[in-house]
């Protein structure tokens, strides 16, 4: 049950971590070259736990003319894609949600045992 709980708990930070970085992506979605933080799930160092693995998108963003006092000049624009983000944290949402379910259901059958064994 121990390791039920802990492999929950690891799950929720590792999603946390992502829910970070698309709040980060968000943020930043209006900001001339910004690159947007992207985050994989690959296995932990444990057997049955996740780690977030952290990178750097390094596509380009869309290009725009801004007008400047030495002319036309072309702005890299972020290369942040809202639809992926929305779609990543309604898929977190759902995660924390099940690892959580998995956690109180753990703590349940822990809370059982102690009792059956007391």
């Amino acid at each position: 049950m121990v390791s039920g709980i802990a492999a929950s708990m690891n799950a929720i930070q590792a999603v946390a971590e992502r829910f970070n970085r698309t709040g980060r992506n968000i943020a930043n979605l209006n900001t001339d070259g910004y690159k947007a933080d992207r985050v994989d799930f690959g296995e932990g160092p444990q057997p049955g736990t996740v780690q977030a693995n952290v990178s750097v998108d390094l596509t380009p963003g869309p290009v725009r003319a801004d007008e400047t006092e030495n002319g036309l000049e072309m702005v890299e624009m972020s290369n942040v894609d809202l639809a992926k983000e929305m779609v990543n944290m309604m898929v977190d949402k759902r995660s924390i949600e099940a690892n959580l379910k998995a956690l109180k259901t753990a703590d349940e059958m822990l809370g059982t045992i102690i009792d059956i064994k007391s």
